[in-house]
């Protein structure tokens, strides 16, 4: 879009901006989300009438469901599906089916229902989120699709929980994070749906709210093909209507999709599902979204929150806890919980965002900040530190593995007076409430600490210590667990923005990060992809796959770049195998 056409349109978002301010200062900041029609799970009904499983023989799923099929949430018993109908498809009379079958054919169907067509709404952007907990066994691949008018979306494939008192082998995880449209393709995402593991974690940045290519690389241009126009005009998303179209932008892309149909997904989030490094200001009691315009009014804020909310809600599978009667937005949501694996993994998915207090630095005098020491800082907020502590407690699991937004160990250069922090969006701007929490799990010391952290856009892997002389100068602490990072799907990484001089390669930049932090035992800047997280009675291993973001097909290659274990009971990690060519994925 030319400055021109964004000229043009700017009287469209001030309207938006009037409206919003008007409408919160009436209702009240706490009540925003809770006057909403938010979209909700539903349990399919017992089918009385079995035409409605009729399908066309040359229907085309993509024109009726053009985001196809996703599942999450999974429970010993359930999973939560998701669909969403084409405006031009909907006919308000119908209901919709749903098959869960233990075949890709449907021979064996093990579960059938309707969705009343009440619940298939405008309101909600045509999406449908159906709960199938209590209807399916512990343990269990499925495939599932949905019918509606006659016309049967594509397979997809779901799995539950191990039953809560099981002892199985071996669970694996790929691990996502980070994916800007605008910065590359979805290669990753068709390896994935060929990966033999048992889950998908996606630890946030599932979409960018910009369209006009904020976040790509400085060196390039919006990737081909990846241009987006929200309805407001705006450049980053402000009102429900672009953020649902940023979700069914993402949603529609066919290489993302084939990933999504072959898992079951757990989904946690980050900043820029709402906007860029989003935190919570307790003097107004209100988020904040720095880059996003009006994002430091507390009622532009807390509107355009609210509506990065409710969209996410509406387009994410997950099993989360809504409830609108609450007064206060805090309370409304809680993202936070707990998985259970069996006996093998004991997972917890935390928000990192929604409580968290500003930047320490809020005065921009970073080199001479000292407030990420501050006692009382918070990034999860008081009660879901507790939480956090109760279950690291409680866990008697053979490995308590936290899903965690950012970059838990410290990244600094320099030392003692001169240390300096590079990224204070991460627990290094945090760093008393990180001492405590690696304090709790060093007093617990449950059997294997694994920390999974997306958001950094870098493949690390490291020890994580009671502390690391933050708060206690001087003093020397021991190993508590191990942190692995993903690296983001497309979403710029140091050597995207870097140009390295003279004879410096790729390699220098993680050179210097291993050598100044003697936790970090594996650092890579430079490569797109993914993670393979496995998990057995004796080990944990961690493999980083590099995949071409720049080729937008299945043809995208893949390497293997790094290959890491941790054997039970033992902190340390060992290389394992590492490749440096392409393999067949």
């Amino acid at each position: 879009m030319s400055n021109q056409d964004k000229t043009r349109r700017r009287p469209n978002r001030r309207d938006f901006l009037e409206r919003i301010n008007t409408a919160s200062v009436t209702g009240g900041l706490a009540a925003i989300l809770a006057e909403r029609d938010v979209v909700q799970t539903v349990s399919a009904r017992t089918v009385t009438d079995r035409t409605v499983f009729d399908c066309g023989e040359n229907a085309d799923p993509d024109e009726t469901f053009p985001q196809s099929v996703a599942s999450g949430g999974p429970t010993e018993s359930g999973v939560i599906l998701w669909t969403r109908i084409d405006p031009d498809a909907y006919a308000a009379a119908e209901p919709m089916g749903v098959q869960v079958a233990t075949d890709d054919s449907f021979e064996t169907i093990v579960h059938e229902g309707t969705i009343p067509a009440n619940r298939i709404r405008p309101a909600h952007d045509y999406t449908v989120t159906v709960d199938l907990d209590g209807v399916l066994n512990s343990n269990r691949r499925y495939s599932y699709r949905f019918v509606y008018d006659g016309v049967a979306t594509r397979t997809g494939r779901c799995r539950t929980l191990p039953a809560s008192d099981a002892s199985p082998d071996s669970l694996s995880y790929a691990v996502l994070t980070c994916q800007d449209y605008q910065n590359g393709y979805y290669g990753a995402y068709h390896h994935v749906a060929n990966e033999d593991v048992d889950f998908v974690l996606h630890l946030g940045d599932f979409i960018y709210e910009s369209s006009d290519g904020s976040y790509t690389s400085p060196t390039t241009s919006v990737a081909d093909g990846r241009d987006i126009e929200l309805p407001s005009g705006a450049d980053l998303a402000e009102s429900l209507a672009d953020f649902r179209t940023l979700y069914k932008t993402y949603r529609g892309d066919p290489l993302l999709q084939e990933g999504v149909e072959q898992h079951t997904f757990i989904h946690g989030w980050d900043d820029h599902e709402i906007g860029n490094n989003r935190y919570w200001d307790y003097a107004t009691d209100a988020p904040v979204l720095p880059d996003t315009d009006g994002g430091g009014d507390p009622e532009t804020a807390m509107e355009i929150t609210a509506n990065g909310i409710q969209a996410w809600v509406e387009y994410m599978p997950a099993r989360v806890e809504f409830d609108p009667s609450e007064p206060h937005l805090h309370d409304q949501l809680r993202l936070w919980r707990d998985i259970q694996f069996g006996d093998l993994v004991d997972l917890s998915v935390t928000d990192e965002r929604l409580y968290r207090d500003g930047p320490p630095c809020g005065d921009g005098r970073r080199l001479t900040c000292t407030n990420e020491e501050a006692r009382g800082r918070t990034m999860l907020g008081s009660e879901q530190k507790e939480y956090v502590k109760n279950w690291v407690s409680q866990s008697e699991a053979t490995w308590t593995v936290w899903a965690n937004e950012v970059l838990t160990m410290p990244l600094t250069i320099g030392d003692g007076w001169n240390q300096v922090e590079l990224f204070l969006d991460s627990w290094d701007g945090f760093q008393y409430e990180r001492w405590e929490l690696m304090q709790h799990v060093a007093d617990v010391d449950p059997q294997n600490f694994v920390v999974l952290t997306g958001d950094l856009h870098a493949a690390v892997a490291g020890y994580l210590k009671g502390g690391y002389g933050e708060i206690e100068p001087g003093e020397t602490y021991d190993r508590v667990g191990i942190e692995l990072m993903t690296p983001s799907v497309t979403s710029v990484n140091a050597a995207d923005v870097i140009d390295f001089p003279g004879t410096w390669d790729d390699e220098a930049l993680a050179g210097i990060a291993t050598k100044e932090n003697d936790h970090l035992e594996y650092v890579n800047w430079h490569r797109h992809g993914y993670a393979v997280v496995e998990f057995t009675r004796e080990d944990c291993t961690y493999t980083v796959y590099e995949v071409d973001k720049d080729t937008n097909s299945r043809e995208a290659d893949r390497t293997q770049v790094a290959q890491y274990r941790c054997l039970d009971r033992e902190t340390d990690l060992s290389e394992k195998r590492t490749s440096g060519q392409p393999d067949e994925g």
